[in-house]
């Protein structure tokens, strides 16, 4: 017989077998059936979240086979079931005095107690488990990962999959999970070979390709990400998830023709993607094809007016194209959409800087370091509108203020040297020179804007040429 013959065999006699109960829960008429039966009513209702007639099906099983452990065992995996885990708990510790030998009831008790979040004793009742167990250990220690893995408990799941996979190197679903949870795990090198192996065996795995795919495209390896999400496309031309990442991938390796082409193909799959209409507009603008990008942008928010990232788009191509008052209005629509973004309140800067209107650049720019402080440009921007307003003291208190962030930036260090310089603060300006130096020397240039008389200055220059001599001597400052 084969398979699809013995299936709608099996299906039919668990329709006739429940027909028979479910007339016997109505009480038209009294039937008995056998513990194996009672075994297959109780898992139907449990797969179709029927807890209550699980709960008869099991009294009247226990009812008509007082002695069985097995319908016993099916009672706490109901309750279990129905997150009554205390009440299972209470029930599978009455089970395991009576039959201490009984692999199942450790294997019950050991997901209970994970459900239970008690971690520690959940491994000592799958480790007497699988000291019980003869038969099938691969399948157990399975089971026991995969309880591990629905309490997020990655690390104990891989130390029972490892195991299987010693017993079993061929079994499919265990090198999937042992893969995904490395991934999980954040080891991708350990995922990325198990994925591999699983391949190995089953090549024409859409899913599996896929997720090696995401593991590459993590790790930045672009190009091998493109080839993973091309085999998963191969084998099954609809996979839009694939195709999108696929874009994704090109975008990042800087192939925006390729990712062009790859977006239209995913927006053919799902018309109403907003994310591939963006990021289509987003790499026609690093092709400086602004028009096209704005197009794009806009079907985005067409097909969602609440996305922010569309509207904001828009107004970085007009910022390019220096049309200055259209970029404001779609600037001020992206923050109507989300206020909390500092990116959008850095552009307004910019775009208040390039319109002559300093007062809401700074104010734009201000928005922009409370969001985010670690944001050097929006730093500098603010100290430089400042100095170019003749307020050198206020320059130098916002670079102070930023400091704590941005220490570690040059320009930043640079710039506070050129400050100091102007306000006659000399011993600042050659510490923050010679910091700036030593992070980075090849931006020291950078002080000219601020102050173009300051390397001429014997102090800074002789300080600029030991720093250059000793670079090329390879000796540390």
């Amino acid at each position: 017989m084969d398979k699809e013959k013995e299936y709608f065999q099996e299906d039919g006699e668990l329709k006739e077998i429940l027909g028979r109960f479910e007339n016997m829960l109505n009480q038209v008429e009294a039937y008995f059936f056998d513990v194996h039966e009672f075994e297959r009513i109780i898992d139907h209702y449990l797969d179709t979240n029927h807890f209550t007639k699980a709960i008869d099906a099991v009294q009247y099983g226990i009812n008509q086979h007082p002695g069985s452990t097995t319908l016993l065992i099916k009672e706490v995996q109901v309750y279990a079931e129905n997150g009554d885990s205390l009440k299972a708990l209470k029930m599978i510790r009455s089970l395991e005095r009576i039959e201490e030998s009984n692999s199942e009831i450790y294997m019950l008790k050991g997901m209970i107690l994970n459900q239970l979040g008690r971690i520690k004793e959940a491994e000592v009742a799958f480790n007497k488990a699988v000291d019980l167990s003869y038969d099938n250990l691969e399948e157990i220690l399975y089971d026991i990962a995969l309880s591990f893995e629905y309490v997020n408990q990655y690390k104990i799941a891989v130390s029972y999959l490892e195991k299987a996979y010693q017993k079993n190197p061929k079994k499919l679903n265990i090198l999937y999970d042992l893969a995904y949870c490395y991934d999980r795990l954040h080891d991708s090198d350990k995922s990325i070979k198990y994925y591999e192996i699983y391949l190995d065996q089953e090549p024409f795995s859409e899913n599996v390709w896929y997720n090696l795919g995401l593991l590459y495209f993590k790790k930045e390896n672009f190009n091998k990400a493109v080839e993973c999400y091309d085999f998963a496309i191969a084998i099954n031309d609809q996979y839009s998830s694939a195709v999108f990442n696929k874009a994704n991938a090109q975008s990042n390796l800087g192939d925006y023709e390729g990712a062009i082409k790859t977006y239209k193909e995913c927006i053919l799959l799902e018309p109403e993607n907003v994310l591939a209409h963006c990021y289509l507009g987003e790499s026609l603008e690093k092709l400086e094809r602004y028009q096209e990008a704005i197009e794009w942008y806009l079907k985005s928010t067409e097909i969602d007016p609440l996305y922010s990232e569309g509207w904001y788009g828009i107004a970085v191509c007009y910022l390019f194209l220096k049309l200055y008052n259209d970029a404001l209005f779609y600037v001020s629509k992206a923050i109507s959409k989300d206020e909390e973004n500092p990116d959008f309140w850095f552009t307004l800067g910019n775009i208040h800087a390039h319109l002559g209107s300093k007062t809401d650049a700074v104010k734009a720019y201000s928005r922009t370091t409370e969001l985010d402080p670690y944001d050097d440009e929006a730093w500098i921007n603010l100290a430089h509108l400042n100095f170019m307003q003749e307020e050198t003291g206020k320059a130098i208190n916002v670079l102070k203020d930023s400091y704590g962030y941005t220490f570690d930036i040059p320009l930043v260090n640079f710039h506070l040297a050129a400050y100091h310089y102007l306000v006659n603060k000399s011993d600042q300006a050659l510490k923050f020179f010679e910091k700036g130096l030593k992070l980075d020397y090849s931006e020291y240039r950078s002080v000219r804007k601020i102050s173009p008389d300051m390397l001429e200055d014997p102090l800074y220059k002789d300080l600029l040429e030991k720093h250059i001599i000793s670079r090329k001597s390879g000796k540390r400052n």
